[in-house]
């Protein structure tokens, strides 16, 4: 595997050198926090057209201005009855104060049921065609802990659990994509990818070279991505030779959407399928940095899942129901269901996705449900640390009832402003008796939740985005070996990092702390 990585390597550079206009090699060496302010400069200017067009009328028609403020205090005292999390209340009414009279047009174009509400009706007819092919509801062999949460997932999303699925943890980017790209070389009949970013370098050529020897032989290949995620890092070119290959290769959600302001919901999944027999889901990206075959914020930690077996269809249905809803191709469901090899695996697989395209914080709940049934252990690994308040409160309820309550950060931050906010979340739970540790030179970017009873992987990071605003997926399961491989995966990480203490703080960086943390629900 490393020869093929280093002669990769050779002969990317050799071809960017050839085509020095065609590939943005120094956009793709920028640090991704600076990529990240690409797409909330555009977000911004978007607001700023919106806020001039006021200016315009609210100058010229003095009437508008007094009912623009009459309707922001109407907006007002309705973000304040709503079912609503109180930070995110109080961020939202600060936006209105600073707003002259114009906070009720960015909620209101910014409000899932106005962004989502012809998708979301759009979702529904999906989904209604596509729930018979996702099995029935058994749940024969669960404990207490893991039925609850079984029965909310299904009942929230809709999502049933499997048995007779085996599973494999990935404790690297590198191990997962090394272990999928030798599955992919038996693929058959079809391969569906998903992801949110989709970077030139090793790991894609890599990619492309198989699947399009796949294409060749007959394999249908389908691959989703998202703009945002791989803008600046995706070429024209690019995109040219993996459709030239005969790769079925669509975007979700443009960029260049104007005055939309639910460009900022991202399809922030990571999904592959192949033949419905085998699937991959994490945190993993493909993107050289996320393999540690080129450095940006320091090494990178992730992890993802395997999945052989009946589970298998519960991600086939998650990719084809975003496929359709992206595309607007109508899937053909029962085309691609049972084909998965039944196993002896008597465990419980659930796969399941949450987005703006359904009305319950999906992804959140699975969260709170695990967090709120731990008793012994509650461990937690994540790129970010923004919960909402009820869920700040469940972690520092846990830490101080006896609960070991641990989490992983990055010592290497990716997004700097994103990153002092995680930091004060992480002090709070410090004062109430968790610990916490920072890897060394390490950028976390595994999203992973374990307890005594049960263990997620997915794309869910701990923050608000991921609860309210992106498209995410993941896998819950109480599978034995996998909470074994997972727990002895932390305990690496424990034994060589130390637990952190509380950081001297300066009038200054807790005014800035503060300010970021109010505002931290609109990031």
């Amino acid at each position: 595997m490393t020869q093929y990585y280093f002669r990769a390597r050779k002969e990317l550079k050799a071809r960017l050198k050839e085509k020095p206009k065609c590939v943005h090699k120094k956009w793709a060496d920028i640090p991704t926090g600076l990529k990240g302010l690409f797409t909330n400069a555009l977000i911004v200017l978007q607001m700023s057209v919106i806020a001039f067009i006021y200016a315009v009328l609210a100058y010229l028609l003095s009437p508008f201005f007094y009912i623009s403020i009459a309707l922001t205090v109407v907006t007002a005292v309705y973000v304040l009855v709503e079912e609503r999390d109180a930070q995110s209340k109080v961020s939202w009414l600060i936006l209105f104060l600073i707003s002259f009279g114009a906070g009720y047009i960015v909620y209101i174009l910014s409000d899932k049921r106005v962004c989502y509400g012809i998708y979301r009706k759009k979702y529904r007819e999906i989904y209604e065609r596509s729930k018979t092919y996702r099995g029935g509801y058994f749940l024969d062999n669960a404990s207490a802990p893991v039925r609850r949460d079984c029965e909310y997932i299904y009942n929230a999303g809709g999502y049933v659990p499997y048995t007779n699925t085996d599973v494999k943890y990935f404790s690297n980017a590198r191990k997962l994509f090394d272990n999928l790209c030798a599955r992919l070389e038996e693929a058959k009949e079809f391969v569906f990818l998903e992801y949110f970013i989709v970077a030139e370098g090793v790991l894609l050529e890599r990619l492309i070279d198989v699947l399009s020897r796949k294409v060749a032989e007959g394999v249908e290949v389908r691959f989703l991505y998202d703009d945002v995620g791989s803008q600046g890092v995706l070429t024209a070119d690019t995109k040219r030779r993996i459709k030239k290959a005969g790769i079925k290769f669509k975007v979700f959600e443009p960029l260049f959407s104007l005055f939309y302001f639910g460009l900022n919901y991202r399809d922030h999944r990571k999904i592959i399928v192949i033949d419905g027999k085998t699937g991959y889901v994490g945190g993993c990206n493909i993107a050289d940095e996320c393999t540690n075959q080129r450095r940006m914020e320091g090494l990178w930690k992730d992890a993802g899942l395997r999945l052989d077996g009946s589970a298998v269809d519960g991600l086939t249905i998650t990719f084809l129901r975003q496929w359709e809803f992206a595309t607007k191709q109508k899937a053909e469901f029962g085309r691609y269901m049972y084909r998965a090899e039944r196993t002896l695996n008597t465990s419980n697989v659930i796969p399941f996705a949450g987005g703006p395209e359904i009305v319950e914080p999906l992804c959140r709940g699975v969260y709170y449900n695990m967090a709120d049934a731990a008793h012994e252990k509650l461990y937690i690994m994540t790129p970010y640390l923004i919960p909402d308040s009820d869920m700040l409160n469940l972690l520092v309820s846990k830490a101080k009832s006896g609960c070991d309550v641990r989490v992983v950060l990055p010592a290497v931050p990716d997004y700097g402003y994103i990153y002092r906010v995680t930091k004060f979340y992480a002090e709070r739970l410090m004062a109430a008796g968790a610990k916490i540790y920072y890897m060394h030179g390490v950028f976390v970017h595994s999203k992973v939740m374990l307890t005594e009873n049960a263990v997620t992987v997915g794309s869910v990071n701990m923050d608000m985005r991921a609860f309210y605003q992106e498209f995410d997926n993941g896998v819950y399961t109480d599978d034995k070996s996998v909470m074994r491989d997972v727990e002895e995966d932390f305990d690496k990480v424990f034994e060589t990092n130390d637990i952190q203490t509380p950081a001297k703080k300066n009038v200054l960086g807790v005014v800035v702390t503060e300010v970021l943390r109010v505002v931290s629900p609109l990031m």
